[in-house]
């Protein structure tokens, strides 16, 4: 599993985990969970931005806040082909 942490893309040297499509039991995706260490270094990342993103104004997290809900809007249509693979449930 491809994670983001600190701002890097890494590879997760956890458990693989395997997502298979319940229905009918194609593998859909699989990968690495973050192990320890990772997890630990992710947790570390976050707390060293925390101060930043404090200090931005409500105007400028609820920027930061609308964009992420504009790219949610602007990929809906693959996001719900995504999840009603992962569910097995119809679209």
């Amino acid at each position: 599993m491809t994670l983001w942490i600190n701002g890097d893309w890494v590879t997760g040297q956890g458990a693989l985990r395997v997502k298979r499509n319940p229905v009918s039991g194609e593998v859909l995706w699989q990968g690495n969970d973050a192990d320890a260490a990772q997890v630990e270094q992710a947790c570390r990342a976050a707390r060293a931005a925390f101060p930043r993103w404090a200090r931005l104004s409500f105007a400028e997290r609820q920027a930061v806040v609308e964009r992420f809900a504009a790219l949610l809007e602007s990929n809906k249509a693959e996001l719900t082909a995504i999840i009603a693979r992962e569910t097995g449930k119809p679209r």
